[in-house]
């Protein structure tokens, strides 16, 4: 994959979606999800919801990580409100949510702490994900979920997360959760890394730089693709262009 990638997180400008060349582009969007909407807002931003979201985040019991989850999910609307005109209709399409119809339109969704990643491509399947660098049992989650070349390279927490979100990336991009770790073996370059698929597509992995104190990764197909990113800003889409259904 040839990757351009902007020098910094910027906001595009005019309309909130960019020319987005089918097959040839992908936007990754990142969400500060204290911009979003304060505790205060969450109730009146529900209706945008699905009945599934509302259920999972009721499942979360504490306030500051179902306010971030609800967050996140009110920002997707809005990033994707910017490339589809009309109402937003969500369904699954196995492992991975989709839009409803013939859109063409791909998308990825991962949050951690307080940030959150949005990855939009049209007619191009993609995996994204972001982990906030904390402590862990990096040794004993290391042996679990890579394979043992990757955990022996595994000695701090962030070398972790970023083998993590490179596997979760690919397992999202493929549709297969995280019931197909520990995935192919692979060496991080802190650039791009070619995933084989057995009887499949291959991929590319390209590491991200999210900012200070996440690890963050982006799966596509191993084609030429042009990656672009952009600092998400609220209120840029009005709330009747946001549709239901489950993500």
């Amino acid at each position: 994959m040839t990757t351009e990638w902007s020098p910094a997180w910027r906001q595009p400008s005019g309309a909130v979606g960019e020319r987005l060349r089918p097959g040839r582009d992908v936007h990754v969007w990142r969400i500060a999800l204290g911009r979003v909407l304060a505790p205060s807002e969450v109730c009146g931003l529900l209706g945008r919801l699905s009945d599934d979201e509302l259920r999972r985040a009721a499942r979360i019991t504490v306030d500051e990580e179902r306010t971030r989850f609800l967050a996140s999910h009110v920002a997707l609307r809005d990033v994707l409100a910017g490339y589809v005109p009309g109402d937003l209709r969500f369904t699954r399409d196995g492992d991975r949510p989709a839009l409803a119809g013939d859109t063409g339109l791909e998308f990825s969704l991962s949050r951690s702490g307080g940030l959150a990643l949005v990855a939009v491509a049209t007619d191009v399947r993609v995996g994204v994900d972001v982990e906030e660098i904390r402590p862990v049992d990096h040794t004993g989650l290391a042996s679990r979920t890579l394979v043992p070349s990757e955990a022996a390279d595994v000695r701090e927490p962030e070398t972790f997360f970023r083998y993590w979100t490179c596997k979760e990336a690919y397992l999202k991009a493929e549709g297969v959760g995280l019931a197909g770790l520990p995935g192919p073996a692979f060496t991080l370059t802190g650039g791009d890394v070619l995933f084989p698929s057995p009887g499949g597509p291959e991929w590319t992995v390209t590491e991200l730089n999210a900012g200070p104190g996440h690890a963050a990764a982006l799966a596509v197909p191993a084609r030429p693709l042009t990656v672009r990113a952009f600092d998400w800003l609220p209120g840029r889409v009005p709330a009747g262009a946001h549709g239901k259904g489950e993500t």
